[in-house]
């Protein structure tokens, strides 16, 4: 941050030699020198100081005989993307996301080769649609069972629900996606597998919960996740109000 200050100072005493060049500062020439400090520090922000980025490690690449994908999303290419590294946010980087390994690759301009962004540098990511945050120990005090790493955040309110998504490699090839869910609740997040162990965790609304669950057909077993969203989403919603709102049938996929 010290850099953007020391740049944008710089800025500030070019521009000010500029305008005395003629007089008397104006009103306009001030939000000119305003404007063009601003375009200044996006440049600087957005372009020109992304060998941050570019500095990091190689990636190296699994073994083509390897079946199966180590990646998220389908299908295992390399996709516009955002990246918050080091306090600094990047926009439409080529990004994938390794759930074997926990990490975010890039795709370098010349598209010949790849680099491993440190994770413990990135602060968040956006690809396919979805938003990754990074947590660690510190974020997560008081928290069990809060592994470090990257969390997809499936829903943001007074509620938080979030996914930690990975992959193993066995036997030549890479297993399925698994995910282990968490729910925030007073600050806590707190690990659950089941309807029964999310309930437990709402009791003060269990009974309103498990009215919404069955007027709507909720199945939890068929898509978790889809049935969390809507759990925590309508918790939050009768927590705010302070009483049951009309129930709203949900479309089922």
């Amino acid at each position: 941050m010290r850099r953007v200050a020391n740049y944008a100072m710089g800025c500030v005493a070019v521009l000010l030699i500029h305008t005395n060049s003629f007089g008397q500062n104006t009103e306009s020439s001030l939000t000119l020198k305003e404007s063009v400090i601003d375009n200044m520090l996006a440049d600087y922000n957005s372009g020109g100081d992304q060998s941050r980025l570019f500095n990091s490690p190689k990636y190296d690449a699994y073994d083509k005989t390897i079946k199966g994908s180590a990646y998220f999303a389908e299908p295992a290419e390399f996709t516009n993307g955002n990246v918050e590294y080091d306090g600094f946010s990047y926009k439409n980087m080529q990004l994938m996301y390794d759930l074997n390994r926990g990490s975010v690759i890039m795709q370098l301009p010349n598209r010949s080769s790849m680099v491993e962004l440190v994770s413990d540098r990135v602060q968040s990511f956006d690809i396919a649609g979805h938003h990754f945050v990074r947590l660690d120990a510190f974020s997560t005090q008081g928290s069990s069972s809060v592994p470090d790493g990257f969390y997809d955040v499936m829903y943001s309110g007074k509620t938080e629900f979030i996914v930690h998504r990975q992959k193993a490699m066995q036997a030549g090839s890479f297993s399925a996606e698994a995910t282990s869910m968490y729910v925030k609740v007073d600050g806590t997040y707190k690990n659950f597998d089941s309807k029964k162990s999310l309930l437990s965790f709402f009791k003060d609304r269990k009974q309103e919960l498990s009215a919404y669950i069955k007027d709507n057909a909720i199945e939890f077993d068929a898509d978790k996740e889809q049935a969390v969203i809507k759990m925590v989403t309508f918790y939050d919603q009768v927590s705010v109000a302070g009483k049951q709102p009309l129930l709203l049938t949900v479309n089922k996929k």
